[in-house]
């Protein structure tokens, strides 16, 4: 089968990506534990439209079923964000599918690892899986008008801003307005085969203003 071919709506296997940092695998019920003390945070809460608030074991444990359920059906495609180094779980990043060629990225990190490039890091890899393995058409994505964090990600990651909406969000009590990005295959072709040129023997700018 080739690697742009898109597989079929039941097939979503079970795999491990590795990024340099990161491990991305599967939600496992080991991670019910970690996984509801960070979700358990209203900042964190805030700037989601899925995560209850508050959230506990329950809600976790519910989660890690759901996905199991949803990656066999080919519906959604999570995954359990791991520190290489420790171990400990992190956060969640995901696909779902509301059309088999086209793919809507979220994710979400406990607010302890904020601001150290882990998203981006966690949103790029499976991009990438979506794009080379999975054959989708394009990968988008939505954030809270307030989330400038996520519109960041969502940037380096890529994705061009498309349009502003409000998105219903039962888990914030109604509809909220959101930003929506896009990233088409082309593009994301394009950007991956630009490589940086290597640049030698440079004048120090001291000696250009002699």
């Amino acid at each position: 089968m080739s690697s742009l071919e898109i597989l079929p709506a039941e097939i979503l296997p079970t795999i491990e990506i590795e990024t340099e940092r990161l491990i991305l695998r599967s939600p496992r019920f080991a991670d019910v534990p970690a996984m509801a003390a960070l979700a358990n945070d209203p900042a964190v809460a805030l700037m989601t439209g899925r995560l209850p608030f508050p959230y506990g074991e329950s809600d976790a444990l519910d989660f890690v079923h759901f996905q199991a359920e949803a990656r066999q059906a080919g519906k959604e495609l999570a995954f359990a964000i791991e520190c290489k180094t420790s171990g400990d779980f992190l956060g969640c990043v995901g696909l779902r599918f509301p059309k088999r060629d086209n793919a809507e990225i979220g994710y979400w990190l406990g607010q302890r690892h904020w601001g150290q490039g882990l998203a981006t890091e966690a949103a790029r890899a499976l991009i990438d899986h979506g794009f080379s393995t999975l054959g989708i058409a394009a990968v988008t994505g939505e954030c809270r008008v307030i989330n400038e964090a996520s519109r960041r990600v969502m940037e380096k990651c890529g994705l061009r801003y498309v349009n502003s909406g409000l998105r219903h969000a039962p888990a914030r009590g109604g509809a909220l307005p959101i930003d929506r990005f896009s990233l088409t295959r082309s593009d994301w072709a394009s950007f991956k085969a630009w490589r940086p040129a290597i640049v030698r023997g440079m004048t120090p700018s001291s000696e250009l203003m002699a």
